[in-house]
């Protein structure tokens, strides 16, 4: 879920590296662990009683200019909260005053945040919630997936792309993002630039997306829980999806985390479907077990999700473990918006070049729009209460 991981060139193999193994020590990492925390306490990290945080400075300027419509300008209409603040403040950083070398490694823990709140996020539904998703929504999900991944295969060739940076686009906008553009890029022997190109052009339209659906959503009056799966469907990045959410509103994050679980499951199945799809005969004629694929790909993660999910429905957890359990949660996703501002560059968005970019941003708008017409025929045909 970050882009630290595509430094080093891609090993034709479908060996698993740990996550653990893969990170910089501690020795090395301290100073850009110890910047995410500070930037993180100086955004405003929910529940850290430290009062001169931008939000905070926000809000004062809220009071001090003229209201608009009655309302306040960056909190209101901007609705600038965790989520936009942490990202904002790490982009800023990161493109305007720069980022020392000495941060670098300690900003590759910006994925183990990610997952770790994503398991904490598990302590926040019960199996009634499952429920509620419903077979609709993971219909819409799977649609998603399998149709995105079709639809840019198709415009990959349509605009003569190679066929190793098609599947990684593929994988990437369909999928979740910077995970499966890592996943079959072995499987494809793409090169380490190809991945990057595609990474390139996810994470710039999910910035877009990032900033522009909850806009759209409140336009058109989504309510939470649907913009939590549009948001789970479109997005590309998982990242970036439980930001969109969060950045819609607290509900509408814990449902887009929740239905985001069901597109990472779908990794060794997308991987496989993208690569039989996409590559020419010369790769076709390799022998590519598909049992090693899902043993390999799996994220682990998920079974963290699952397990503290599973107590939480057992009742296991005492109200107030589970009310620390979300103060970590939303500690971990502050700690990772800011560490992903910090890793974007804005220098890096035109990698993919014209082609890269034309081909991810139009499968990308495809996928929000269908995915937008989607939910809203099964929630207007009552199929999605």
């Amino acid at each position: 879920m970050t882009t630290q991981i595509i430094s080093a060139p891609v090993e034709a193999t479908l060996h698993k590296v740990s996550v653990w193994s893969s990170l910089p020590t501690f020795k090395n990492s301290w100073p850009g662990l110890l910047a995410i925390v500070t930037l993180s306490v100086i955004c405003g990290l929910p529940g850290v009683p430290w009062p001169f945080t931008v939000y905070e400075l926000l809000r004062y300027v809220d009071q001090v200019l003229p209201p608009i419509y009655g309302k306040g300008l960056f909190i209101d209409l901007l609705h600038f909260n965790y989520v936009v603040i942490g990202l904002t403040v790490g982009l800023l950083i990161r493109n305007i005053i720069g980022v020392p070398k000495s941060w670098e490694p300690g900003l590759s823990y910006t994925a183990v945040f990610m997952n770790t709140g994503i398991i904490m996020l598990g302590s926040q539904y019960m199996l009634r919630d499952l429920v509620r998703l419903g077979g609709q929504s993971i219909l819409v999900m799977v649609i998603m997936v399998f149709g995105c991944a079709t639809a840019l295969v198709f415009i990959g060739k349509l605009f003569k792309l190679e066929p190793r940076l098609t599947a990684i686009l593929a994988a990437a906008f369909s999928l979740c993002g910077v995970s499966a553009a890592v996943a079959i890029a072995p499987m494809v022997r793409a090169k380490s630039e190809e991945v990057a190109y595609a990474i390139a052009a996810l994470v710039s339209f999910g910035l877009v997306c990032l900033f522009g659906m909850p806009v759209l959503g409140r336009l058109l009056e989504i309510p939470p829980y649907h913009f939590g799966i549009l948001s789970a469907t479109g997005v590309p990045n998982s990242a970036q999806v439980i930001a969109t959410g969060f950045n819609y509103s607290f509900e509408a994050g814990k449902v887009a985390g929740f239905a985001n679980i069901g597109r990472i499951v779908l990794i060794p199945a997308g991987v496989l479907f993208i690569y039989f799809l996409a590559l020419t005969q010369e790769f076709k004629k390799e022998k590519i077990s598909a049992w090693v694929v899902v043993k390999e790909k799996f994220p682990i993660f998920v079974f963290g999700f699952i397990l503290v999910w599973a107590m939480n429905c057992l009742h296991l957890w005492p109200k107030p473990a589970t009310q620390a359990m979300e103060v970590m949660m939303t500690w971990f996703f502050t700690l990772c918006f800011v560490g992903l501002g910090m890793q974007t560059k804005f220098s890096d968005m035109m990698k993919a070049g014209v082609s890269g970019i034309a081909v991810g941003y139009a499968a990308g708008t495809l996928k929000v729009v269908a995915a937008l017409g989607l939910i809203y025929v099964f929630w207007k045909s009552g199929f999605m209460k």
